[in-house]
């Protein structure tokens, strides 16, 4: 597995690689912490991507904690934009052979979230083409905004090419869904079932209302910090959670696989509408 790892790092951005199961709702939580990053959630086959960012210098720096920022740390632009652009040229305009929607990068912003919201539009400006605009029309690569949200950007900005991830509690909020496409809480905010025989039914019905109400107003729904348990993850797709938090990721995959062999793809929503 460690040479197969080797050898995606270094050759998937210059050809194109053989089909993957499609991780519909795969999310690769902090992908920059994995060996390789970008490409190891790529050769699993998922479809969302977290990607942390500090504002230095005029960079978009990629790390967690804020820490030695001048110490040669990539930017976003090194680590994953320039990567996908090379892979998508390979791969005849999209990210996985024969799949045409967009593949999520879901940056959270550690500081200075307006700032930080202007030189990412300066990085869609540089790179046109690659990136979609808030329905998942043109590009391959759709821009999603966690951690400190740039709202009064969000909100003005006309161009429509980033959209942003909420709180749980603002699913059913007046603001448009393709504003705020996504909705996110820690699970351990509404659950302490921890996968351990079934989700306790008045759990199970909290879970079901709050997929509904995301659901109803058009925007998707995620729960971090979730247990990495098998049980816990069959339980969240069989409820209709979009996306699964993932940090094992050929796990994820091999559990996620054997999933839709026997149940079918999740009923999930994905949805995005004006």
């Amino acid at each position: 597995m460690t040479c197969l790892l080797l050898v995606a790092a270094t050759t998937l951005s210059a050809q194109s690689i053989a089909p993957v199961t499609i991780l519909e709702s795969g999310h690769s939580h902090n992908d920059y912490t994995h060996v390789h990053p970008l490409f190891d959630a790529l050769q699993y086959g998922y479809k969302s991507i977290e990607i942390d960012v500090w504002l230095h210098r005029g960079r978009l720096i990629v790390d967690h904690n804020g820490l030695a920022l001048d110490s040669g740390k990539k930017d976003i632009e090194e680590l994953y934009i320039q990567p996908i652009q090379e892979r998508v040229r390979a791969n005849g305009g999209w990210v996985y052979p024969g799949d045409t929607t967009p593949t999520i990068f879901m940056v959270e912003f550690k500081n200075d979230p307006e700032a930080g919201y202007a030189v990412l539009k300066t990085l869609i400006e540089k790179y046109k083409g690659l990136f979609a605009d808030r329905l998942g029309h043109g590009g391959p690569i759709k821009l999603l905004i966690t951690g400190n949200r740039p709202w009064k950007s969000l909100y003005t900005d006309r161009e429509l090419y980033i959209t942003a991830d909420g709180a749980i509690s603002q699913s059913a909020d007046s603001v448009p869904p393709h504003i705020i496409e996504r909705v996110s809480d820690p699970y351990g905010s509404h659950f302490t079932w921890r996968g351990h025989g079934q989700m306790p039914k008045k759990q199970r019905a909290r879970l079901d209302r709050l997929v509904k109400t995301a659901h109803d107003h058009g925007r998707q729904i995620r729960f971090y910090a979730a247990p990495e348990d098998e049980n816990v993850w069959r339980t969240l797709l069989d409820a209709g959670v979009d996306w699964i938090n993932a940090d094992d990721l050929p796990r994820f995959a091999i559990f996620y696989k054997e999933y839709i062999r026997i149940n079918g793809k999740p009923k999930n929503c994905h949805c995005v509408r004006w």
